[in-house]
């Protein structure tokens, strides 16, 4: 583990991974605080819902916030994107899923400068729309990509790119969702780690809740902390979206 849990790597983001997660598990989120703190480990989380958040909650999620962990936006009713827009317009699609959602975590004292695409589901009209309203943006790639060595130069952002790169892919490492448990290989994941590690620059990664069963997906504990020793071990900064340059 690292010797100064909490530090903020000396360079900046110049090598690091985004490490995100997604919707609003928040109780589970904060149970699993003491795990990054004790990686010195600084994450995402994209919250949607915003409205639906109770006292605790809200209360939780400052406490994050506090100890160095970006908030970001993930819609109000976690919408496609791309299909909200076919459907309904673009001017419907920011008025009724994203600008209330923003506005809702502003008000809470989180602002929420970065967003995250429900289910991934994105396109370069999306893009020029919701950069309109935040710093970056996070789609992904395909869950069965994620065991594809191949996939490290699809995730990888280069140094010299990262602070002009406003749309980052990341790649799901959740375990299961209810009873149904996800493929184990993480092949492409490692790659992508190592990769970044070697030359420096971002990959981004994504789960849900943190939890051993959960009816959601979600990414167990001794996943989370093999993933969280592997990049440590590599010396690889774990930095929230907010440290972005």
């Amino acid at each position: 583990m690292t010797d100064r849990p909490g530090a903020r790597p000396d360079s900046g983001a110049d090598r690091a991974l985004l490490l995100t997660f997604d919707d609003r598990h928040v109780r589970e989120w904060a149970a699993a605080a003491p795990l990054f703190t004790s990686y010195g480990a600084r994450v995402t989380f994209f919250i949607c819902e915003p409205d639906r958040l109770d006292r605790d909650e809200v209360r939780l999620l400052r406490r994050l916030a506090d100890d160095g962990h970006t908030i970001g936006c993930h819609g109000l009713r976690h919408e496609r994107a791309p299909e909200f827009v076919a459907a309904h317009g673009a001017g419907a699609y920011l008025d009724q899923e994203v600008v209330p959602a923003l506005d809702g975590l502003r008000r809470l004292g989180f602002p929420s400068r970065n967003f995250a695409y429900p289910c991934s589901a994105r396109d370069e009209s999306t893009d020029r729309l919701l950069l309109t309203l935040f710093e970056r943006l996070r789609g992904g790639v395909p869950v069965d990509r994620r065991a594809d060595p191949t996939l490290a130069a699809e995730l990888h952002v280069p140094a010299g790119d990262i602070s002009s790169r406003r749309v980052l892919l990341g790649c799901s490492v959740d375990s299961g969702r209810g009873t149904v448990a996800y493929e184990d290989d993480l092949t492409g994941v490692d790659a992508a780690l190592r990769r970044t590690a070697e030359h420096g620059g971002a990959t981004t990664l994504y789960a849900h809740s943190v939890a051993y069963a959960h009816e959601a997906n979600h990414v167990t504990p001794a996943r989370l902390e093999k993933l969280l020793a592997l990049a440590d071990g590599m010396s690889l900064p774990c930095v929230g979206f907010d440290e972005l340059p």
